[in-house]
Parts: C-alpha cells; structure tokens; sequence
C-alpha cells in the first residue's frame, strides 16, 4: 500500500498465491473447453466471489479513503483476464446498511472504476488532454463497422440505434465493412471521434499480435477443408479461430499488429469494440507491458477503449451497448457512463426493459428479436447475472 506518506506491504502466503494460480486455471480451463464452457457461465458469480476472497478485497479496500471517488485499476499478469469491476466486497464505510454491506466494486466509487493495461500508457493517454482539441458535441463524428460478417443480427440493431445520436455518421454496413474499404478510408478514421466495431473479435493466446477484428470476406467458406492445427503465424498458418470454430484469414481482418503499426486516430474519444475477446491479453508472460486490443487503440490515439473479457452474449451486448450511449452524453467519463449502463443492466426488470425497449423505435425485425428473447427468460431481472453485463471495461483516461 504506497499513500503520500507511507509505504506498507500487504503480503500474501505461498497457500495463497497457489490457490490464486489454480482458481485462475480453473476458470481459463472451463471458459476455454466448449464441454464446460455452459458450466464457466452459470458459476462465474460464484467464482468472481472466490477471486474477491482469495484477493482478500475487503482488506484491501480499507486502505482506500471512503472520500475517493474514482478507481483505475492496473492489474498484474493475469489479473488483466477478469472482471475486477464486479468483485464484490464488504464494507460498513461504503454501502448501506440495507445492502447488508455488501456489494460490487463499480457500486462503490461514484466516478467510476475504469483500466490501465500500465502506468506508462495511462500516462501517455493523459497527456493528450492538454493537446487534443475535440470539435464541439454536436459536431462529433461516428464511424462504425456493423456486422461484417452477416451472422449477428442484434448487432444490426445495436448499430442502427446508436447511429441515431451521431450527425454525422458513417457507417460501413456489412459486406461493405472489408479491410480495402478500411483502408480506403483512413482520412475519416483519422477525423472520427467515435469508432464503433459490431463484430467477431477473437484474442490469440500464443500470438497477441495475430488477434483480430473480424471484417467482411475474412471468414473461410465452412465447407473448405480445415486448415492446419498449428497456430505458428508462417506461410503455412493463415488463419485465427474464432470461438465458434470458424477459421478468418488475418490478412483481411484488422489484427493487433496493424493497429500498433498502421493506425492513426488524433482525435478519436473512444474505440468501442462490441465484440468477443478484445480486452484479453496474454495470461502467461511476466512483462510490465501487456499485449492487448485496447493497448493498440490507446496507441494509435483514442483516449479510452471499452472490451471485452469474454465470448459476450449477442442480444445481451446490443441492449448493453445502446444504454452506455444513452449514458454518454451526460456522463462525466467513458468509465462512469458504462458503469451506469452496467448498473442499469444487472437490476432492470422485465417489465421495465419492455419498456425501454418500446421507446427505442425499433423495426419490426428487431421488435421481434427483442420479445422472441424476452419469452425465453424466465428471469424477472433478465441480465442480473454477470455473465451478461461484466465482460466490458473502460481503458484509458
């Protein structure tokens, strides 16, 4: 614990450490293994509750003066593959005494809990407050890429809903979202404010640099022969997997090494990528420096990145995705604007979200995709669960 005043080490046995290292195993084991993936689901609350007890996170937070407002956490190894946000603890100085004490990281720091892959990069990312010049709310540009490869319908509606609030607005609508129309197109990406991504993400465990941004024509055909097993990024390796098995050639995707390398966006505000996977980095190296989607955005020059930590939920991630743009304008930060919409998520009702819904004029189409949905829960608080609203962080500034 390093304060103004002192320095004082919070020391963690060897049985510690060990149970941190198989409970992290346990939970990338069961995520990763589609034979036990339905189990990772249904008892990631209660795994989150282990990892907050392991972390001893009630102690922890008694460091931290009840008067903070805002937290940005800058987690080790792999401590960058979980949700930090949605560990719950208790304590009397900061929640009420009808929650029994009790509740989730994000529901105790009124500014939000936002991310920073390390303190280099969070303190280049603020710097650039001094020098960034961003036009005027109204005029602020959105550039989205919408469902390229044409087999996420919500993210249609996810995208033609958020498109709404933004004049102007570009969007690159399915098979119009390649990689040459990208390309073709680096003058606006280099004047948007916001950049949208709808589609298949997919993190490479062994080769970072390989993950991607999946975009139209990008997928192999399903009945072409398989491609080698190997993941080696050589001639004879062309291709990354995608969760549901689907090989993408990374030549026609946006992978991390383009963005590293390529990517210029002097005035973006914010990269969401509303897709799979795009907040992981890699789980086994000991670096100060962690290889990830939201550390390429934040180079190539956005002030913060939302991701994600896991294979999100289709319709679950459109109604996330719509909310936290409601939430934006009058939120002072991404962080705090997302924690809202998260908030929002894990305690509307049924009833309220039908509600909701009604209001966003919806076509017919998306209408029915809502109810066809809603009948299928049986919940009365449909998204409680974490599973469908903690994959998203904030990263940045």
């Amino acid at each position: 614990m390093i304060t103004r005043d002192s320095i004082k080490p919070v020391t963690y046995t060897t049985t510690e450490i060990a149970e941190l290292e198989t409970w992290k195993n346990n939970y990338l084991h069961e995520y990763r293994n589609k034979e036990t993936n339905r189990t990772w689901q249904n008892t990631l609350s209660q795994k989150l509750e282990t990892l907050s007890e392991i972390l001893r996170l009630n102690e922890i937070i008694l460091h931290i003066p009840p008067n903070c407002k805002q937290i940005i956490l800058v987690p080790h190894r792999y401590l960058h593959l979980f949700p930090l946000h949605a560990l719950q603890f208790t304590s009397e100085t900061r929640f009420k005494q009808k929650t029994n004490f009790r509740g989730y990281l994000l529901d105790s720091f009124p500014a939000g809990v936002k991310y920073a892959p390390s303190l280099q990069l969070l303190e280049l990312v603020k710097n650039r407050i001094t020098t960034r010049n961003s036009p005027p709310p109204n005029q602020q540009q959105l550039f989205a890429l919408q469902n390229p490869t044409e087999d996420l319908f919500n993210a249609d509606m996810e995208v033609e809903t958020i498109k709404i609030r933004f004049n102007p607005h570009q969007i690159l609508l399915r098979k119009q979202a390649t990689k040459t129309a990208l390309n073709e197109n680096q003058e606006n990406l280099s004047n948007t404010s916001y950049l949208h991504f709808s589609c298949h993400g997919v993190f490479n465990f062994d080769y970072p640099l390989l993950s991607s941004l999946v975009l139209a024509d990008s997928l192999e055909p399903q009945t072409s022969p398989p491609p080698p097993e190997s993941n080696q990024p050589d001639e004879t390796q062309r291709y990354v997997t995608l969760r549901s098995g689907r090989k993408a050639i990374p030549e026609k995707c946006l992978t991390l090494r383009e963005i590293f390398a390529e990517l210029q966006l002097p005035q973006c505000s914010l990269v969401t990528l509303s897709a799979c996977e795009t907040g992981l980095t890699t789980s086994t190296a000991m670096t100060d420096e962690y290889i990830g989607l939201p550390s390429g955005f934040l180079y190539a020059g956005s002030m913060n990145v939302v991701s994600s930590l896991w294979a999100v939920d289709d319709f679950a991630t459109a109604i996330l995705m719509i909310k936290f743009y409601q939430e934006l304008p009058d939120a002072d930060s991404v962080a705090l604007a997302l924690n809202a919409a998260q908030n929002w998520m894990r305690g509307v009702s049924m009833e309220d979200l039908r509600v909701w819904v009604g209001l966003l004029n919806l076509d017919n189409k998306s209408r029915e995709s809502v109810e066809l949905w809603l009948i299928s829960s049986s919940e009365e608080q449909p998204f409680r669960e974490p599973k469908y609203w903690a994959a998203f962080c904030a990263t940045g500034y």
